[in-house]
């Protein structure tokens, strides 16, 4: 299967010229990657010298990008496996300055916090 591959692979790219090559908004992440199976990195806590750093604000642009959007999946999923309301996207290593808050049902962390909306 992968001399197949290799081999269509290497048509397409020597047989159309670059501008016709169906790479707008191509990305390997997000090809390699499915959007709702990205795996949980563990946690960063305190003590850890980058969570201490400034982190670089995400374009509009990005924030709509197919990575980015599941890297947000992936942050709502680390949030809903360690219990928490919120998490930061930097507790999970991804280095850029994005967070997110929700609580949905009841939170056994939180108890008496009603529902916030994500």
């Amino acid at each position: 299967a992968v001399p197949v591959f290799a081999a269509a692979l290497s048509y397409l790219l020597l047989a159309l010229p670059v501008a016709q090559l169906p790479l707008q908004g191509f990305s390997w992440l997000s090809f390699f990657s499915s959007r709702r199976n990205r795996p949980v990195p563990p946690l960063r806590y305190i003590g850890d010298s980058q969570l201490m750093q400034p982190q670089r604000a995400l374009t509009e642009p990005e924030i709509h990008s197919p990575e980015v959007q599941a890297n947000l999946d992936m942050l709502l999923s680390a949030m809903r496996k360690y219990g928490g309301i919120g998490i930061a996207a930097p507790q999970v290593g991804w280095w850029v300055r994005a967070m997110v808050f929700g609580i949905k049902g009841e939170n056994k962390r939180y108890p008496q916090a009603g529902n916030v909306p994500l």
